[in-house]
């Protein structure tokens, strides 16, 4: 049987988010074929806690924990930490330094696609449309004329390495502008400022799990906030999902056909979100971004596609896992 290190917490924004995705893998993981171990991560503190209550911290050496003078090891590594370091490929570049197999997208595509302003840089030359855009350091000094030339009103500020909405703002002038840059600046060192476009939100679900790159589904986020920001993600009323997306046949061929493209050229794995913006005048999917460890919450999105599908969620856990175990 298998042994499992079921990853959550981190240090980010998304640490409660975090802690409820890998809690709700951990629950939907096949324990006749694997033995899963709950790891709980915040800083430099790295501990399972058994049923007993006993803390046990991880060895990082090794990745290993020590429970009653016997070693505990792990097949595999099962990443649900949103935010760093399991999304910004930190974490991977880890196991991988150390030799330990884990489960979904390597270093490099977890670092490119964590940060907003490059992975579109990447996705732009795929000839993926995306919404224009401006990148700021902390520190830079700012044009606002030029923001408003190329962004417009409204557009929205984005911390560039950060998720679950956290550190975004909708601006609708000028007065709003500087106030949203520092508000981006207190979870990272660098910003991007993008244009809105108006149109529907879509969340395509991408997996290797069946095997090559596939679509499981697209949603439609319906936000009863402003945007789809935090309290709209992760509370019962703050948004609607609508699992499949009622979009015209031909756009959604051209979602399924953007979003495997990402997944395939940017060398992920495992289970993917890629999100756009549908402009349906102008027929245009606008690209958004890539969650490379998408919300696996009761509420998220994943989860709703599965089941919209048919597919046994446990048995996609069990594809997953025993990809990371062959690769």
């Amino acid at each position: 049987m298998h042994r499992i290190a079921v990853i959550a917490g981190g240090d980010s924004g998304e640490y409660e988010v975090s802690l409820r995705s890998g809690d709700n893998i951990f629950q939907q993981l096949d324990k006749t074929l694997f033995e899963p171990y709950l790891i709980h991560f915040k800083g430099r503190d790295w501990h399972y806690q058994a049923p007993d209550g006993r803390i046990f911290q991880i060895d990082k050496n090794d990745f290993s924990l020590t429970i009653d003078g016997q070693k505990v090891t792990f097949d595999l590594a099962f990443i649900a930490i949103h935010g760093t370091p399991g999304e910004n490929g930190k974490l991977q570049s880890y196991f991988e330094m150390i030799g330990q197999r884990y489960a979904g997208c390597g270093f490099f595509p977890s670092a490119l696609t964590f940060n907003k302003f490059y992975c579109n840089l990447a996705v732009a030359q795929l000839g993926i449309p995306i919404a224009p855009s401006l990148h700021f350091y902390a520190g830079d000094p700012v044009d606002v004329e030029h923001v408003e030339e190329i962004c417009g009103y409204p557009c929205f500020v984005k911390s560039c390495n950060s998720g679950s909405s956290v550190g975004v703002t909708k601006v609708h002038n000028r007065a709003e502008l500087l106030p949203a840059f520092e508000e981006a600046l207190k979870y990272d060192n660098q910003l991007i400022v993008e244009k809105m476009i108006h149109g529907r939100e879509l969340a395509c679900g991408v997996t290797t799990a069946y095997g090559s790159a596939q679509m499981i589904g697209i949603t439609e986020i319906v936000a009863h906030n402003e945007f789809y920001d935090y309290d709209a993600k992760y509370t019962d009323v703050g948004h609607s999902l609508i699992t499949p997306a009622d979009i015209a046949p031909d756009m959604q061929e051209l979602v399924r056909q953007y979003s495997e493209t990402v997944f395939r050229q940017l060398d992920c794995k495992g289970i993917v979100r890629v999100d756009f913006i549908l402009d349906e005048e102008a027929r245009i999917p606008y690209f958004l971004e890539v969650n490379t460890i998408p919300g696996q919450t009761a509420l998220s999105i994943i989860p709703a596609q599965l089941k919209s599908q048919g597919l046994d969620i446990k048995q996609f856990y069990t594809k997953l896992v025993e990809e990371g175990l062959n690769s």
